[in-house]
């Protein structure tokens, strides 16, 4: 059985093309679960945060008939995988912002499909924050891979555009508060935006845009209900032979 990836990018303004966050599945989460791990080269705009209560503050872990799913921001076995899928996208792809879903497939990256979408952030460079849902079969078996796709394509796509649909409605719903806090600071901020150019850009974190602490744990409980339909499904086939 090929293994699924769900994970989330976002071209941060300092470090370049960075995984946000990567949910998976794995016989033993342990192997998923790092207790600790440097964050120097880490700015908050590329940081994922799980609130107390979710387990640790980079990780969380959810058990679901009997298979083991991890969310976190760095990925103790597939992060030169997804670090080069992440890249390859920001990089050498067309990448879309429109929900217009890109696929692409090759022997070392495995088959990914990718939704991108932006946000409005006026501390961002362009005045954006550019991200995409990324989901990934790190399989060689080229066939196996498009007949999982064609049978849950508009499942799969569905479900990632839900998602991006919702965080984006979140910060709009924050750029309203924002605006409603202090009728001039609309004004006021796109004014000192432009005097200030570049310059002065500040990081800011995916939970305080949307000003949602739980938008990361949403993010691995809807990644754990698309990725354990289609495990169930993988597992429901007969092999070959």
């Amino acid at each position: 059985m090929a293994d699924m990836i769900i994970s989330l990018a976002h071209f941060c303004d300092k470090h370049g093309p960075r995984v946000l966050l990567v949910t998976q599945s794995t016989k033993d989460s342990q192997d998923l679960l790092l207790p600790d791990y440097p964050t120097d080269s880490y700015c908050e705009s590329c940081l994922a945060h799980f609130p107390s209560g979710y387990g640790s503050s980079r990780s969380m872990r959810t058990v679901v008939r009997n298979r083991s799913y991890v969310s976190t921001n760095y990925s103790a076995i597939s992060y030169q995988l997804v670090t080069s899928i992440i890249r390859h996208i920001f990089s050498e792809e067309t990448m879309s912002y429109d929900g217009r879903p890109l696929t692409f497939y090759d022997q070392t990256r495995g088959f990914n499909v990718v939704v991108g979408f932006k946000l409005w952030d006026g501390n961002a460079r362009g005045s954006e924050r550019r991200y995409g849902f990324v989901f990934t079969i790190n399989s060689r078996d080229y066939a196996a891979s498009m007949t999982l796709l064609a049978r849950h394509w508009h499942f799969l796509i569905h479900g990632l555009e839900r998602m991006v649909s919702f965080i984006k409605k979140k910060r709009e719903m924050e750029i309203i508060r924002e605006e409603a806090g202090d009728s001039y600071s609309g004004f006021a901020s796109s004014v000192g935006n432009y005097l200030r150019g570049s310059t002065l850009k500040s990081p800011k974190n995916l939970a305080l845009l949307t000003n949602d602490d739980l938008i990361f744990v949403r993010m691995h409980k809807w990644n754990i209900f698309l990725l354990d339909l289609l495990y169930s499904d993988t597992a429901d086939q007969p092999e070959k032979g």
